[in-house]
This record gives structure tokens, sequence and C-alpha cells, in this order.
């Protein structure tokens, strides 16, 4: 059996942008098909435009990431291998996290009592 790319579980990921991909085509149809105000060429361009671009770039933003999620289930990294341990924010800080990947309550340092604290921890609101 060949190696496909969108496997049932990556489409079921992308269900959230098929659903409206499907809502597009319809009107797409429908006002071809039904032409409830008569035929302007610029009226007909405007509302095609607006129906048909929109579609292009979902089906494309679509098609990528579908890629991007079948990649990431091929090598196996999810996104609970990602933060599990410490995570380690922009400014260098480590937090410790919980097993389900939250932040532990409680990291507020109890001995300022919510008073501002300046570089060397003296109280800076004085």
């Amino acid at each position: 059996m060949s190696e496909r790319t969108f496997d049932r579980e990556t489409l079921l990921d992308l269900t959230v942008n098929i659903v409206p991909l499907g809502i597009l085509a319809f009107f797409v149809l429908v006002f071809l098909i039904v032409n409830p105000w008569g035929f302007d060429p610029f009226v007909a361009l405007i509302s095609m435009g607006l129906l048909v671009v929109p579609f292009a770039v979902l089906a494309l933003v679509t098609f990528v990431s579908g890629r991007a999620v079948a990649q990431d289930e091929e090598s196996g990294t999810t996104a609970g291998e990602l933060s599990a341990g410490n995570a380690t924010l922009d400014s260098g800080v480590e937090n410790e996290l919980t097993s389900d990947g939250h932040p532990e309550s409680g990291s507020v340092d109890d001995e300022s009592d919510g008073e501002a604290t300046d570089e060397n921890g003296e109280n800076s609101s004085a």
C-alpha cells in the first residue's frame, strides 16, 4: 500500500479548514447557477472574487498546515513532549511545570507581600 501524505488523523485535524472550504464552494456554485440579480460583469467579477480568492488562500493554508501536521506526526514529536520538564521563558527564568505541562501555582515570592522590589531585593515603593 502506498504511503499517503494525509492520513485519517491529519484529515481530522484539518476538518476545521475543510468545512469552510465546502461552504465557500457551495456559494460559488449557487451564484454561478442561480443569478438572482441578473448578469453584470463587474458585479459578477467582484462577487466571484470575494468567494474564490478566500477559497484559494484557505486551500493553500490547509495544504501547507496538513503537510506540517503530517511531518510532525511522522517525526513523533508531540506538543506534550515539547512542554515536558522545565520551560524557559524569553527572560531566561525557568519555571517548574506540573505533570500536565502547566506552571506550578504559588510561584509568587511570599516574603515580599506583593510589594515592588528593585534589583537588590529592597523595597522600592518607599
